[in-house]
């Protein structure tokens, strides 16, 4: 009997999109009979649902309770408590036969409630550095399955990766001209993927070092939810270290500079940066630590990444993860 599965992903992408390549993974296997998604109120998360065609059931949340202004906290508690409520009814509405949690602070009332009603429930943490809500599932008794082979505050975690989003690398032409840009053949791209802290001043402090190099050397920022076109033109990338942008770079072979967002919480970014890097080989910045030096040195590391062979046009996808995810779900299942 086919399962109806329910995917709890919200905050922002890192959470969203692997949630997303899960769940389109487990119907194009015919794995489930449905899958629906419940995601929080920002605006930013009903866009990112919404480029891929996905309703998700809103609950009251705008962001973490922690944190912020006192009057904006009250304002979350206020909304974490409504979401117990409306959780409490689209679970009695749904009955989900298994549910899928890919962390964030909207992954908390249907941790309890999952719990509560005997709804087998799976927790996927995509950082090397587990958040709040994933130690919580764990000591819950909530199998944990790990994005990375290191996952910190976790015991025993099911290391089955990070799902990515299944995308078509298009020719270097057909990408520049949905891009708008202008490519000559002997140019070097390097896209730049700015997170939270923004890509213009990644893109700005990229740029000085370019001078050096002995190829012209063109800087694009992601634009847009789609990264076909992104990753297509992209010949190496420079980026924060959000677990599955790197992700996706790892399992579509793409060269990353990463220089992790120092504000992020427990220094998961560059816990990611470092896991990552051991993984890839390939050069991380500390912001702090390292001094421009050290910057020039990295990005020349990155200019050598660089190959020039490029790899074949065509569908690109890596389901390794999504596969790992459900296998753990049914080994437990059979237990």
């Amino acid at each position: 009997m086919k399962k109806k599965v329910l995917i709890v992903a919200g905050g922002t992408g890192g959470h969203i999109f692997p949630g997303v390549a899960f769940g389109r993974w487990i119907l194009d296997q015919g794995k489930a009979e449905s899958v629906v998604y419940i995601s929080g109120s920002r605006p930013l998360e009903a866009e990112i649902y919404a480029s891929c065609g996905i309703e998700p059931y809103c609950l009251a949340l705008s962001g973490s309770p922690l944190g912020g202004s006192l009057w904006r906290g009250l304002g979350r508690c206020a909304g974490l408590f409504r979401s117990f409520i409306d959780t409490k009814y689209f679970l009695r509405k749904e009955m989900p036969d298994v549910c899928f949690l890919f962390g964030s602070y909207v992954s908390l009332a249907p941790l309890l409630w999952c719990k509560w009603l005997g709804v087998p429930t799976i927790a996927h943490e995509q950082n090397a550095c587990a958040g709040k809500i994933t130690k919580l599932a764990s000591r819950m008794g909530v199998p944990v399955a790990s994005g990375w082979k290191e996952c910190r505050g976790v015991s025993n975690p099911f290391h089955v990766g990070v799902p990515v989003r299944s995308f078509r690398r298009l020719s270097r032409q057909e990408a520049a001209s949905v891009l708008g840009i202008t490519a000559d053949p002997g140019d070097l791209v390097i896209g730049v993927i700015g997170g939270s802290l923004g890509s213009a001043q990644l893109s700005a402090l990229v740029d000085r070092l370019s001078g050096g190099a002995k190829r012209k050397i063109q800087f694009i920022a992601a634009r847009s939810w789609d990264m076909a076109p992104f990753y297509s033109l992209s010949d190496a990338v420079v980026c924060r270290a959000g677990a599955s942008t790197l992700a996706e770079l790892a399992a579509y072979g793409v060269p990353a500079l990463t220089i992790p967002w120092h504000g992020a919480a427990d220094a998961h970014q560059e816990a990611n940066a470092k896991v990552f890097s051991a993984l890839t080989g390939n050069p991380v910045w500390i912001e702090g630590e390292h001094d421009e030096k050290n910057l020039e040195e990295a990005f020349g590391k990155l200019l050598e990444r660089v190959s020039s062979a490029r790899k074949a046009d065509g569908d690109l996808a890596d389901n390794t993860a999504s596969s790992a995810l459900w296998r753990l779900f049914m080994q437990r299942e059979q237990r």
